[in-house]
């Protein structure tokens, strides 16, 4: 099988589709997730993307990485 040489991409490594229009998606904000009970959660945070060519926007919720949990500690 031959390959044609090409090249490196300068998109991110992880691609998130959009499922509206298949455009890419952007992350516009991340904050701490709100429980049922509307109290802050420690260890989880809402991700919010956005499609750039129609808007549609998705949240998804998430165990805080490390560098974020690093950083919310030193604020």
């Amino acid at each position: 099988m031959h390959f044609k040489s090409s090249n490196p991409s300068h998109l991110p490594s992880i691609f998130l589709p959009c499922s509206h229009c298949g455009s890419r998606m952007t992350i516009t904000a991340v904050a701490p997730a709100r429980l049922a009970n509307g109290a802050i959660s420690n260890d989880l945070e809402d991700v919010t993307h956005t499609c750039v060519q129609c808007g549609t926007v998705l949240i998804s919720t998430k165990p805080f990485s490390d560098d974020a949990r690093g950083i919310a500690h030193r604020i």
